[in-house]
């Protein structure tokens, strides 16, 4: 076996087989909704733009470079981004088809960055891999931007945990059942809503991202409640703790808007808050509740600075 052509199977089952063991990796809890499940969807791109970069090195070696070997590599590289979606759930992995365009996506830029090896003008070369990495880069930095300008937003408002006036006061929001984005509903109501029947519960969950609520020891929830008589409002609490803790706790709201506080049981400090849950769960009465702000409140009994 000739040493380039050895060299190049090398290479390229390597960055082949590290995109691919990055795909399948089960992932942590908590990772499958939300911002950090699409940061995940966008890394599709760059992962298999570079199987395709690899793949077209591994052809180039067998047959030179030329359009058969682009195109294999294309090929090739579709084929494997639709076999790893296929297979995903056996490594407890979601299958989606967004996944599969985010890949073809990549695929496309590595495919503009084999074919720019065949063009002849150095200037144009340049200029077409440019094109080729900009295409592989802007998916997940530009998502990273946006995440850490929702974050600016978040750290900003605190400790009020709703923003029903920005357009990134929802990001760090998912609702259960996901009937339409946090995005969409605040556009079209400028509220979260929650409705359970007497067989399904509703809920709205926040991504703390960890942070440290030692100093409040309650949530005050300002909604309105549409329901024949009170209806309790739950709240959990989920610790990002060795052991995985949870707080949970309720109070009941009567129909209207009222503001109501939800204490937290003392016995656990709320420190590194993974994840905040408002819900109602089911049952009777049928209930819509309307929130309009929730925001913590400090203990009583907090240190003065």
């Amino acid at each position: 076996m000739k040493r380039p052509f050895l060299h190049s199977l090398i290479l390229s089952s390597l960055l082949v087989g590290i995109g691919v063991a990055l795909l399948l990796l089960p992932l942590p809890a908590g990772w499958s909704a939300g911002w950090r499940a699409e940061c995940l969807n966008r890394m599709h791109v760059p992962l298999m733009g570079i199987c395709c970069m690899a793949l077209e090195r591994f052809f180039r070696a067998t047959a030179g470079r030329n359009k058969r070997s682009v195109f294999s590599a294309a090929l090739s590289a579709s084929l494997l981004t639709a076999l790893i979606e296929i297979i995903q759930p056996w490594f407890h992995r979601t299958a989606d088809f967004g996944d599969l365009m985010w890949g073809m996506a990549g695929i496309g830029a590595g495919t503009l960055w084999n074919g720019a090896g065949m063009l002849q003008s150095v200037r144009v070369r340049v200029i077409v891999r440019v094109l080729a990495v900009v295409s592989l880069l802007a998916p997940p930095l530009a998502w990273a931007a946006q995440v850490l300008m929702a974050q600016h937003v978040a750290d900003r408002r605190f400790p009020v945990l709703t923003d029903f006036t920005g357009r990134l006061g929802g990001f760090f929001w998912t609702m259960e059942p996901a009937v339409a984005s946090h995005s969409e509903q605040i556009s079209g109501h400028g509220q979260m809503m929650l409705e359970r029947t007497r067989q399904k519960a509703a809920s709205a969950h926040l991504d703390a991202r960890d942070r440290d609520w030692t100093l409040f020891d309650r949530l005050e929830i300002d909604g309105t409640l549409e329901a024949s008589h009170a209806v309790e409002v739950g709240l959990r609490l989920d610790l990002n703790h060795d052991a995985g803790p949870r707080l949970r706790a309720g109070a009941w709201m009567t129909p209207g808007r009222h503001r109501i506080q939800i204490h937290w049981p003392n016995s656990v400090p709320p420190l590194q808050v993974h994840q905040l849950v408002v819900f109602l769960a089911a049952g009777e009465p049928a209930a819509i509740l309307h929130i309009h702000q929730l925001r913590l409140i400090p203990r009583e009994d907090r240190p003065t600075p």
